[in-house]
């Protein structure tokens, strides 16, 4: 069911008698007194279900399909006390683990056929505290009271899905794909709050359409973690245990869901229409369209298709200096690329070496975009095997017969929470001789280590091949383990990586060597009102060529870092670094450093003002040598926001390198002037500026979203050359672009 009709839907008569409610919880819990199992209590006429036999008894708390479903619009009505209420098992997991929450919190649970409908009371003593500040869709919300939760439909203790609320409706999400959080994801659910003199409430529904559903399942894993700013205090429905993320599913309580789940026929068809005004030398104005097929092909996996992506909605990049003598990754940020890219994560690998890098597609070297004809992509699961595919067409501007990019991911699932996989990619944008690569991971997590704990590791492989032929040494290996736990905390890992090794549609900043890297941090909660956490930590790096001669090595000591019990946050680092560049290499692409063995060290104090104030201030100043010179770095950033209204911010950093070569001094600035109308019409305004490009870049993007995937961009962006204060206009930018879902 599409949400534009979603509305009238859940406005249906209330004359229909409300549905059954929990009696046991998942563990032993016992339910709360007003949690009253209508059948077992005899009251046939109590529960109205949609189709299927009630058990007689349940281990887990019951929810059933009824007809009748609450007006979503943040009141708790009268229909709500008819929810399937969840046992009050609230617990702190910060600041004091395991004791009973300051504030209290109910949540109820309905569904019909289509729909989960999350009803939640956050009782709060003093409702005029309440945080609630964020007022853009999938901003940063963790840092206002908020109510988080997390779900397992298929109760393969590997993915799920989380929604969160805060108290303005302001709602962000993200999907769980084999153990990790993908925010990327943007999801088809509606949510609104309220504040009111017990506290604040939330409704929100999420349809089944948008969500991968084992029809045959009824047991769903869910939790559910509400954070109450003001003490900086979080509390878990389940595992309230520092050491388990509320986001490990396999950690999740269980309800039971009874009925028919209708989840349409699963087909989403997104047009959108732009026109573009540019002027440079003059004035060109011009129109194009395209769209996006959306088919849920089976409850668990979704084809997506796009005829003429376009991306003029997508922020620009956040500008970045250059100090080291390799190349930087960039974030990847266009949504057809970013939903569901967890399917393509291997190996637990973050930056480098990737078998795939989507920001290849479609964009040069130099961040310039490319025509995109077309592509398609398949992600989901098929009983226990996980799997993304994604393939492009490029436009003959790319080369005169127009290039093809595949890359295939197959996860396959081992033990509890493990996996064995494989990734292939083929194509290559960097040059004209055919690439492909093959390459096989296993990824193994437990969260039941003695007082439950968590390990995790992973070890991966890689082979390329360019030209069509295997090079003699284009393979790429390595592993990781790592202890992440809130006390103790370590990891250890080891790469190589082959002087051959060219992943074409991946990415990778060196090739030939070796890499030793790890570290451990010990945290210590002191029986203070004043302080909470203290970590001492160490980590870092080592790497060689594969005659294992060093290369790079950086070793850096957290003397300490402190957080308060306000929030504030200070620290200090103490470092060493050696670098051994065997070639001659320009320091932001101005300043020469000559190829050596340099060594140096480095100390860094920051502190970060607690985000549950208006008002936020960062800062940290550095001094280092640096390739037989110095180097002094100072940052700062303001974030300040009186209302939900507006966000004001600004970021600013300073570098001055001196060198036997010369000297270099930088500068990077930023700002952001945000309006936020409600949490669907939002104006946002970038300004970003840097030394080494002498241009002042405006990214200003007006967004109003009806509904989700119903919504109108208009952006406008200008460069500016700035040459000792004398500025001239470089390019101007102006488009407006509409896209509307259709739901069938």
């Amino acid at each position: 069911m599409e949400l534009s009709s979603l509305i009238p839907e859940l406005q249906l008569s209330r004359s229909a008698i409300g549905f059954m409610v929990s009696t046991i919880l998942a563990g032993g819990a016992v339910a709360s007194p007003q949690s009253v199992d209508p059948v077992a209590e005899g009251d046939d006429e109590a529960a109205t279900i949609l189709d299927g036999e009630v058990p007689q008894t349940t281990s887990a708390p019951r929810v059933f399909g009824v007809t009748e479903a609450p007006e979503i619009d943040g009141v708790l009505e009268e229909i709500w006390k008819d929810g399937t209420l969840l046992a009050d098992t609230w617990r702190q997991v910060d600041p004091d683990e395991g004791a009973l929450p300051t504030q209290r919190t109910e949540v109820r649970l309905m569904r019909d056929s289509r729909n989960l409908y999350v009803g939640v009371r956050c009782f709060d003593d003093q409702p005029s505290k309440i945080v609630s500040r964020v007022m853009i869709r999938g901003g940063p919300i963790n840092r206002d009271d908020n109510i988080m939760m997390v779900l397992d439909p298929k109760r393969d203790l590997r993915t799920g899905y989380i929604f969160r609320i805060n108290p303005n409706g302001t709602r962000a999400d993200a999907r769980l794909v084999n153990g990790r959080s993908d925010y990327n994801w943007d999801g088809q659910w509606y949510g609104r709050s309220a504040i009111d003199a017990e506290g604040w409430t939330a409704e929100f529904v999420v349809p089944f359409r948008t969500i991968s559903i084992d029809a045959d399942n009824l047991d769903w894993g869910i939790n559910f973690e509400r954070d109450i700013r003001r003490n900086n205090e979080t509390i878990r429905w389940q595992a309230a245990d520092r050491d388990v993320r509320v986001t490990s599913v396999a950690d999740a309580g269980v309800v039971e869901m009874f009925g028919d789940i209708d989840q349409g026929s699963g087909i989403d068809v997104r047009p959108y229409g732009k026109i573009t005004a540019q002027e440079d030398d003059g004035t060109d104005v011009s129109g194009t369209g395209g769209v996006d097929v959306f088919w849920k092909i089976t409850p668990g996996l979704t084809f997506v298709g796009t005829v003429n992506p376009d991306f003029a909605e997508t922020e620009v990049d956040q500008r970045v200096i250059n100090f080291s003598r390799f190349s930087i990754r960039f974030p990847e940020k266009r949504d057809f690329f970013l939903e569901d890219a967890g399917y393509f994560d291997f190996g637990g690998i973050r930056s480098t070496p990737l078998p795939f890098y989507s920001r290849r597609i479609g964009l040069s070297p130099q961040g310039e975009p490319e025509t995109i004809l077309g592509g398609i992509k398949l992600t989901g699961s098929i009983e226990d095997v996980s799997v993304g595919i994604l393939d492009t067409q490029m436009d003959d501007d790319v080369s005169p017969a127009g290039r093809n990019y595949f890359a295939g991911r197959a996860l396959f699932n081992v033990f509890e929470q493990s996996s064995i996989g494989v990734i292939a990619t083929n194509g290559n944008p960097l040059g004209p001789e055919s690439n492909s690569l093959l390459g096989t991971d296993f990824n193994f997590v437990t969260t039941d280590l003695a007082g439950g704990r968590t390990l995790s590791g992973n070890a991966w492989f890689q082979q390329t091949f360019t030209g069509g032929e295997e090079d003699s040494d284009a393979t790429a290996m390595g592993a990781r383990i790592s202890y992440p736990n809130d006390i103790l905390n370590w990891r250890l890992g080891w790469a190589r990586i082959g002087s051959d090794y060219f992943p074409a549609l991946g990415f990778v900043q060196r090739t030939g060597i070796h890499e030793l890297f790890g570290g451990g941090r010990y945290r210590w909660r002191p029986d203070s009102s004043l302080v909470r956490t203290i970590d001492l930590g160490v980590g870092g790096f080592m790497v060689t060529n594969l005659d294992l001669e060093i290369e790079s090595m950086d070793l850096e000591f957290d003397v300490p870092k402190i957080q308060f019990d306000r929030g504030d946050e200070i620290y200090l680092e103490y470092g060493i670094q050696q670098e051994v560049p065997t070639q001659d290499f320009l320091v932001a692409n101005q300043l020469l450093v000559p190829a050596g063995n340099y060594t140096w060290s480095r100390i860094e104090a920051g502190f970060e003002t607690t985000s549950k104030e208006p008002v936020e201030i960062g800062g940290s100043a550095a001094w280092s040598g640096y390739y037989g010179g110095s180097r002094t770095t100072v940052s700062g950033n303001l974030r300040w926001q009186p209302a939900p209204s507006l966000l004001i911010a600004g970021a600013a950093q300073w570098n001055d390198i001196r060198l036997d070569t010369g000297r270099l001094e930088t500068w990077l600035v930023s700002s952001r002037v945000n309006f936020y109308f409600t949490p669907e019409i939002s104006w946002e305004n970038l300004i970003q500026y840097d030394t080494q490009s002498g241009t002042v870049g405006v990214n200003s993007r007006l967004r109003w979203a009806f509904r989700d995937g119903q919504e109108i961009f208009v952006v406008f962006n200008q460069n500016v050359e700035a040459d000792d204060l004398d500025f001239t206009i470089d390019t101007t930018e102006l488009v407006a672009k509409i896209g509307w879902t259709f739901s069938f």
